[in-house]
């Protein structure tokens, strides 16, 4: 009985003091300063005016997708459970292929002039996330979270991000992504980079007094169940001793009444 009573306050405890330190924050968005791709088989050209961005790689095309951001200005501070995406809005699909994002430490660029000549020369680190692109008319994510946090540790004021197709999959691998250059009412569609985090107040005097009332409530609540349980198992016990000791002095009466 008194590890039935335990389990579940140990629960409530839980559920309770994770409820009370804990607040989700609302997600921070932002937009991209800069956002362009680069064609191998344009290399000289730019494509910083177009309000799409392609990746693709096949027979006749090879191209990365380029963007940065500005994180100076973030406003939460980076803990354990902060998460970091990039959401782009797909519009065309080829065939599937995965597509994966890495994290280009040149912010020189600028997206009137970047081309694939340019481009090719800058260092990329390996992908932190890859995505299989098979759907149109839907966001992709791709988590971001410890190239933005190592960018804001080492001074960074911005980041560029690159997309590049890693499996071609099943045939010619090309998406088409909406980019910040669009029209008014399209312009919900544009790159996003969205920052989620849990904030987590143990330091604070009151949530630590609640929590404290809380579990003590809870310590009582499971003392008083404790008691009533070992009273009621103590009644138990003697309702039975006095039935076993009224049962054998009916079964002595019987007994002489029988050899009388």
């Amino acid at each position: 009985m008194k590890h039935k009573i335990l389990a579940p306050t140990i629960l409530l405890i839980l559920f309770v003091s994770s409820s009370l330190i804990s607040n989700a924050s609302e997600p921070e968005t932002i937009m991209p300063l800069a956002d362009t791709y680069v064609d191998a088989f344009s290399a000289d050209s730019p494509f910083g005016d177009s309000d799409y961005l392609e990746v693709s790689n096949y027979a006749s095309g090879l191209s990365i997708i380029t963007l940065m951001f500005d994180i100076s200005k973030v406003s939460h501070v980076f803990n354990a459970s902060s998460e970091i995406k990039l959401w782009l809005y797909c519009f065309y699909v080829a065939s599937p292929h995965i597509v994966g994002i890495h994290w280009c430490v040149n912010n020189t660029w600028n997206e009137e002039n970047l081309t694939f000549v340019s481009f090719s020369g800058f260092y990329r680190t390996n992908p932190e996330d890859v995505v299989r692109v098979d759907s149109i008319d839907v966001w992709y994510e791709w988590k971001v979270t410890n190239f933005v946090r190592n960018a804001v540790e080492e001074n960074y004021e911005k980041i560029t991000l690159t997309l590049e197709v890693k499996d071609t999959l099943e045939g010619p691998a090309r998406s088409l992504f909406a980019s910040k250059d669009q029209t008014p009412q399209d312009r919900e569609y544009s790159p996003q980079l969205v920052f989620t985090y849990t904030e987590t107040e143990t330091n604070s005097p009151d949530i630590i007094i609640i929590v404290a009332s809380g579990l003590t409530a809870t310590a009582i609540i499971v003392f008083l169940a404790y008691k009533l349980s070992k009273r009621h198992k103590t009644k138990t016990r003697h309702h039975k001793i006095r039935s076993k000791s009224h049962l054998r002095g009916r079964q002595r009466v019987d007994v002489r009444t029988a050899t009388t």
